[in-house]
């Protein structure tokens, strides 16, 4: 009796465990954009990385080649996270610059004299462009 009762335990435990390798997740796939935290920490983890990387070789625990392929595969994970960064940061500021224009001016609203192209004030009157935007 305590035989079977034995195995009944060994069986749940190995189905316990198994369940996880057995079972599919639909949430494996990748689901967009990694959010900004993450990818400073993918960032940051990587060049950690690299510090330590470069303090074992100092110390002799590395050889030239494990170190060179160390260097390149953090350097890879680092580039690939500010490449992210920066593109997030890129549409970010697209979408800021659809919201927001900045206005020009051609002509002065007071002396009606042509103004250059990012002047803040009129070259003839003198008068601040920028009051006369708002």
């Amino acid at each position: 009796m305590d035989l079977v009762i034995g195995f009944v335990f060994i069986v749940a435990a190995a189905a316990f465990v198994a369940a996880p390798f057995l079972t599919r997740e639909a949430s494996a796939e990748p689901m967009g954009p990694a959010p900004r935290g993450q990818l400073e920490r993918q960032k940051l983890d990587a060049y950690s990385a690299i510090k330590e990387a470069e303090f074992d070789h100092r110390m002799g625990k590395l050889s030239d080649v494990d170190f060179a392929a160390l260097r390149e595969k953090y350097g890879a994970q680092a580039l690939a996270a500010i490449a992210a960064l920066d593109s997030a940061h890129t549409a970010h500021q697209r979408k800021l610059g659809e919201v927001r224009r900045p206005t020009r001016i051609a002509f002065c609203p007071t002396c009606g004299r042509g103004v250059p192209p990012r002047a803040n004030f009129c070259p003839a009157c003198g008068r601040s462009l920028k009051e006369a935007v708002a």
